[in-house]
């Protein structure tokens, strides 16, 4: 092996973990959102073991432009606050451009997280990337976030 390969290798922080078969003689998936057995068919090439049904816009059409104002009501940076009554931090990062959001969020007293990419295209439209979870769990997380109030 040579030296990039075992220098790459060779750290113990990083983790890759596959998407599990249900059995050694199956052809399915365990989708790691729902935990579904799925054909490989059913899993997104880049959605990380997440099946196209949990990555599909499943959020009712109405929420969208509901996240879209929670969103942009979020200033850029860290900042914390509640969800369904747990402390979050949560770090939004906004390109120079605008055509690109990035929301990562953590509860502080257990280990969930929400995490997506939100692209703005140039024909108007956006499209909104969760990273390994589903596009509902982003939505629901966006418009239920409430930011401490700062005073002033």
């Amino acid at each position: 092996m040579d030296a990039l390969t075992t220098k790459l290798s060779s750290n113990p922080t990083i983790e890759i973990i596959p998407p599990l078969k249900v059995s050694r003689f199956s052809n399915f998936i365990t989708c790691l959102c729902c935990n579904r057995s799925r054909t490989p068919g059913e899993i997104d090439d880049d959605g990380c073991g997440i099946c196209n049904e949990c990555l599909e816009p499943n959020a009712e059409r109405g929420d969208i432009p509901a996240f879209e104002v929670a969103l942009a009501q979020l200033p850029a940076g860290y900042l914390e606050g509640n969800f369904k009554g747990r402390r979050w931090s949560v770090t939004v990062k906004r390109s120079a451009d605008g055509r690109r959001e990035w929301l990562f969020a953590e509860d502080l007293g257990g280990s969930d997280i929400v995490s997506f990419n939100l692209y703005r295209l140039e024909n108007g439209r956006h499209t909104l990337r969760p990273c390994e979870m589903s596009q509902a769990k982003v939505v629901e997380f966006v418009i239920g976030f409430r930011p401490d109030t700062r005073s002033g």
